[in-house]
């Protein structure tokens, strides 16, 4: 499912199914993946949240005293949020003339979602995602208009 995805992105997607299954969740929520993709300190997203005094911690932490996220189907490993955040990194990756995903194409895809357990988490924080948005994108060498028009 992942052969487009860099090994650090795989390895974020890992870090939140640990997550998940720590915390007893059914399958993958935003929540989860937004912990993944700032575990790693080489990922830009980890120094992002960091001068926003946010750790990964505290993210797991959030995550786990929100309500569970429904799956997708049946014992789907991701829910339908993470299934749309694959689908968007996936396309913000080709646009922007990537070999692979990385772990900075992910986040701004998840942060797109203006729904979910990473959603409810960052409002939580006071942050805004279009703001980290335009900070992944210009780690990236990108210019904010370059950020992609989801809805």
């Amino acid at each position: 499912m992942f052969e487009e995805f860099s090994e650090k992105s795989v390895s974020a997607i890992h870090a939140a199914e640990a997550l998940a299954e720590q915390l007893e969740d059914q399958s993958v929520a935003t929540g989860h993946l937004i912990y993944g993709l700032t575990v790693d300190p080489s990922v830009s997203l980890h120094h992002i949240f960091n001068d926003l005094n946010v750790d990964p911690d505290m993210f797991s932490e959030y995550v786990g005293s929100l309500p569970r996220e429904p799956e997708m189907m049946r014992d789907a490993p991701f829910n339908r949020h993470c299934v749309t955040a694959f689908e968007r990194a996936q396309e913000l990756a080709k646009e922007l003339g990537a070999r692979s995903v990385t772990p900075e194409h992910l986040a701004v895809a998840i942060l797109s979602i203006k729904s979910g357990s990473c959603y409810e988490t960052l409002k939580e924080f006071s942050i805004e995602p279009s703001y980290v948005t335009i900070l992944i994108m210009e780690s990236l060498g990108y210019e904010k208009e370059q950020i992609p028009d989801w809805f």
